[in-house]
């Protein structure tokens, strides 16, 4: 199989999972082959079980710009080998249009097949002979989130703790349930629960995230509800009334301190949307650290792929004092460039703010989010988030 390389390496990765060759040509640019675009696509294969060397796959460099330097390299890599004693497909796809142009010259009188994958689509078709096109023929595989980020280069650096956490949430999904449900009575506890929690000292959240165990005391100077005992009840807090305040007191661990501070919410939309796996959601993650190529580092809230395309879901609970809607959606139009073409995100959000005086979703909020390919659930608005998502995810 020769295949092109472009930033897009998502084609190159699924024809050849489709095809299953045995030798790999990659045609690549040196602006391609300094962001390592060849080593992520052959370091995704490998997590499929494909290992490829260098016995068996080669790298052309040419000139992006000019079709005769494409054309030359590849006849010449074509006189080192009988193309009589191959079968050979041709991925026109990737590269640039110059390049797709010098292959297509080169091979077009070779009885070679040339294919090409109409992205967004799961399918490719054969333009070769034009007269006489085949219809589509759909791709056999689906990529997870894995194998999605490692295809654009980047590293998942907490992959064991991430599904330690995804394990969690299904099993204390009762609990978490019961805080979104229950929203409005919790909201003034949540909130002062959260504020303390954040208020705590770096050295402290250090301990935490050792695996230490610390007393987390606090006093709460109004009166709690039935609600916020039971939940302080499902989070083994104890309660003490002491001169018309309550003192709150319990173990706190960093699952804990995360949980509190707004990993509930994660928890919640990360277990609605496994439960969309039978819809056909092909993978999901939650509480991912990447690192990019340029070394940048970023933690994600929930991740899933469908269809060969990737998704994420920013989750804010309560009200953004730190990090408001405007700069979440920048900050989300920033970090979807490091995922390719077929990428969509969405803001779930509690916080009142996202909605003007009629309850629906202020004007300039909805412009930015479409700049930014960006849906904004207003979860103080919508009844049934499970819904909300099958609808956008679906259409």
């Amino acid at each position: 199989m020769i295949s092109l390389v472009s930033e897009q390496t998502i084609p190159n990765i699924l024809a050849i999972l489709h095809f299953q060759p045995e030798n790999l040509l990659f045609v690549s640019t040196e602006k391609m082959q300094q962001q390592k675009k060849v080593e992520a696509i052959l370091h995704t294969l490998k997590m499929r079980g494909m290992n490829f060397s260098p016995d068996n796959s080669q790298t052309l460099v040419v000139n992006q710009d000019s079709i005769k330097d494409c054309m030359d390299k590849l006849q010449d890599w074509a006189k080192e080998i009988n193309l009589h004693d191959f079968e050979i497909i041709v991925n026109l796809t990737g590269g640039t249009k110059m390049m797709a142009i010098g292959a297509y010259e080169v091979f077009k009188d070779y009885s070679c097949q040339m294919i090409y994958i109409p992205i967004p689509k799961n399918e490719f078709i054969v333009p070769h002979p034009p007269k006489s096109p085949a219809p589509p023929i759909e791709l056999r595989f689906r990529l997870n989130v894995i194998e999605y980020l490692t295809a654009y280069g980047l590293s998942v650096l907490n992959e064991e703790k991430a599904k330690e956490q995804g394990e969690k949430a299904i099993k204390r999904f009762r609990k978490t349930a019961f805080i979104y449900e229950h929203y409005p009575e919790l909201k003034d506890l949540l909130k002062f629960m959260c504020s303390k929690l954040r208020s705590l000292e770096r050295s402290t959240i250090k301990k935490l995230r050792k695996d230490k165990v610390i007393t987390f005391e606090s006093i709460y100077d109004q009166e709690i509800n039935e609600k916020e005992k039971e939940f302080l009840k499902n989070l083994e807090c104890n309660i003490i009334p002491k001169n018309g305040s309550y003192k709150i007191s319990c173990s706190l661990n960093y699952d804990f301190y995360r949980y509190l501070t707004g990993g509930w919410l994660e928890e919640y939309v990360y277990k609605i949307l496994y439960d969309l796996k039978e819809r056909g959601i092909t993978d999901i993650r939650i509480g991912l650290h990447l690192k990019s190529p340029k070394g940048s580092e970023n933690e994600f809230d929930v991740m899933f792929t469908y269809e060969n395309a990737l998704y994420f879901v920013e989750c804010k609970s309560l009200e953004q004092e730190h990090d408001k809607e405007q700069d979440i959606l920048y900050k989300i139009g920033a970090l979807q460039t490091e995922f390719g073409l077929k990428v969509k995100a969405f803001l779930a959000t509690q916080s009142k703010e996202v909605l003007d005086k009629k309850g629906n979703i202020k004007p300039h909020l909805i412009y930015r989010a479409k700049q930014m390919k960006t849906t904004i659930l207003p979860l103080l608005q919508i009844k049934d988030i499970k819904s909300e998502f099958e609808r956008e995810i679906f259409k």
